[in-house]
This record gives C-alpha cells, sequence and structure tokens, in this order.
C-alpha cells in the first residue's frame, strides 16, 4: 500500500488512523475505571450499612474548663524560647489546634519546617 514515497495524503491518513486508535485505547481504558469504581463502590456501600445498623450508645463528652491566660502564657514562653527572643517581642494573636486528625507524615513535616 505504502511504498517508499508517501505522500502528504497519506500521512494524513496515517496520522488519523493513529490519533482514533490511541482515542479508543483511552475511552476503553476511562470505561474500565468506571466499571471498577461501580463495583467497589457498592461492596464498600454493603458494609457500610451492616456497621450503621447497630449504632453505638452516645456517650456525653466530658467538658474540660482550662485557664486560657495560663495556656497562653505558657505556648507563649515556649515560643519565644524556641525562637530565642524575649517574650514582650511577641504578639500571640490565636492558637490552634494541630494533630490527631494529620497523619503522621504531615505531623513529621510540620516538624520539620518548625526547626
Amino acid at each position: 500500500m505504502y511504498g517508499e514515497l508517501v505522500t502528504m495524503g497519506d500521512a494524513g491518513v496515517i496520522t488519523l488512523f493513529s490519533m482514533g486508535i490511541v482515542f479508543a485505547t483511552l475511552l476503553l481504558i476511562s470505561y474500565v475505571l468506571d466499571l471498577f469504581k461501580v463495583i467497589f463502590t457498592e461492596k464498600k456501600k454493603e458494609t457500610a450499612a451492616k456497621s450503621v445498623a447497630a449504632p453505638a450508645p452516645a456517650v456525653p463528652a466530658a467538658v474540660v474548663e482550662e485557664d486560657d491566660d495560663e495556656l497562653v502564657a505558657v505556648i507563649t514562653a515556649a515560643l519565644a524560647a524556641h525562637i530565642g527572643k524575649s517574650s514582650d517581642q511577641l504578639i500571640v494573636r490565636s492558637i490552634v489546634q494541630t494533630g490527631g486528625q494529620q497523619p503522621a507524615w504531615a505531623q513529621a513535616g510540620r516538624m520539620e519546617l518548625m526547626k
């Protein structure tokens, strides 16, 4: 079909044919991934329904009253000692608790940034 000489028309046909094959393959991969999502989502829904069937009894949360001024003073002193400045040179505007919900790698990265 294609000899030693390939014309511009032949190159266009080859290009369109190749692009069609690539597009069809990507479309097939997309459908396979959607199928996987449907298959594995149904199994998770069934296990979630079983675990929700027996709810745990509600436990009231214990309210801990702390002296916020003392906590701010301790955190400010620790921060001043870490930075190497006096606590008079620092202004603490807000204190937000982190941890517990973040993965260990996120906490390690945060500690690296604080050094």
